[in-house]
């Protein structure tokens, strides 16, 4: 549900020449390593799933329970992506573009009722492409006491209405246009744009066209639902000290009740794949409106954001291009290297949306597959 800041750890990277023989042997290595990381990261995560995504292999190295002390962590356990779904809401919004449907420069009150941008600041002049690059200078649910109040006291999911009620009337965090500033109510709001625009609603829209479209067989959409969780969904905990407390009811109810800027549940391997069939590929969009997707806004002098797309560079100066994703009882990475040719998901089953502890430690682990695997 945010984006995590990146820590300064260095990462180091190697140019390697080598024989056939010698390559295959590199990869054993490393994924040996990559193994080895995640096994001993156990002492502080219940479970992990990594996946990697390249021109010439895919593979999953997992560590851990998807339920603790019942069910091992398997290749094809389901995890929540958090906000890495805000980059299928905007491959969904893009291609209605691309249909015609929707013009990315229109004020967002073109799609959205009265009742719905009169209440909200600076509803009326918001376009539908601030709300993509984060630019709407919208205040964030999160940022509300009573959302988290009411998330924990139930009943989950809540209602499109509520969630939008925590932003309701409150100042802006700065003119639209202006600046970055991320915020999950923007995603919201571009789920109720596509329910405007279509004949049965944005969660068919993303399961058609950008789900099925994309050829990913372990990958479901469920944010406003009450549907049970997916079969092969891992359980989600929340770190207490050393212990984990089990919020899978929380975790669950939570995601359903966050339309558009949440809501995908999958396999690593499909997430892997998903930003490389869009990155590399470039099998989802057409090539215009990939270019307007990875059109970047700025932050302190950095491209940070394009639509849907999280941007950064590592210490070593390697682009990268995705999501990550924060709940409250899972987190997860996904991110293309396109000097790498090569994606990578990593997820975890603890929460790092509201334990900066765990937060920094998720980040760190991140890391330190990124020192084994890009090479």
């Amino acid at each position: 549900m945010k984006i995590a800041k990146l820590s300064s750890l260095l990462l180091s990277l190697f140019i390697i020449s080598c024989n056939s023989d010698d390559t295959k042997s590199q990869t054993i290595d490393t994924k040996e390593r990559a193994q080895e990381k995640l096994d001993a990261a156990l002492s502080k995560f219940p479970g992990l799933s990594l996946s990697v995504k390249s021109g010439t292999e895919s593979y999953t190295l997992v560590a851990g329970d998807a339920k603790m002390d019942e069910q091992p962590m398997q290749a094809a356990s389901l995890h929540y992506m958090q906000s890495i779904s805000k980059t299928f809401t905007a491959v969904a919004v893009l291609k209605l573009k691309e249909e015609g449907k929707i013009n990315l420069d229109a004020k967002m009150n073109t799609y959205l009722s009265a009742s719905v941008c009169d209440n909200l600041v600076n509803g009326n002049i918001i376009t539908v492409r601030q709300l993509l690059n984060m630019t709407s200078g919208l205040p964030d649910y999160i940022e509300n006491e009573q959302f988290f109040n009411d998330a924990l006291s139930g009943p989950l999911p809540m209602p499109s209405a509520q969630v939008l009620s925590y932003v309701y009337g409150k100042p802006a965090n700065f003119s639209p246009g202006t600046s970055f500033g991320y915020s999950n109510i923007n995603y919201h709001l571009l789920a109720l744009i596509i329910d405007s625009v279509t004949a049965n609603g944005h969660r068919d829209y993303i399961t058609t066209k950008v789900i099925n479209g994309a050829g990913l067989t372990n990958t479901y959409y469920i944010a406003g639902t009450t549907m049970a969780a997916p079969l092969g969904t891992t359980a989600s905990y929340l770190a207490e000290g050393t212990a984990f407390t089990d919020v899978s009811e929380l975790q669950l109810g939570t995601v359903q009740s966050f339309i558009g800027d949440d809501g995908i549940v999958a396999t690593t391997q499909d997430i892997a794949a998903f930003y490389y069939k869009l990155l590399k590929e470039g099998t989802l969009l057409t090539p215009a409106s990939l270019a307007e997707m990875k059109t970047t806004v700025s932050y302190q002098g950095q491209p940070i954001y394009g639509l849907g797309l999280h941007f950064y560079k590592t210490p070593a100066g390697t682009q990268a291009i995705g999501h990550d994703g924060s709940g409250a009882g899972a987190a997860a990475y996904a991110f293309y290297f396109p000097s790498k040719n090569m994606s990578i998901t990593l997820c975890t089953n603890t929460g790092t949306l509201i334990d900066a502890n765990k937060e920094a430690q998720f980040m760190a682990l991140w890391q330190e597959i990124l020192d084994t695997v890009v090479q």
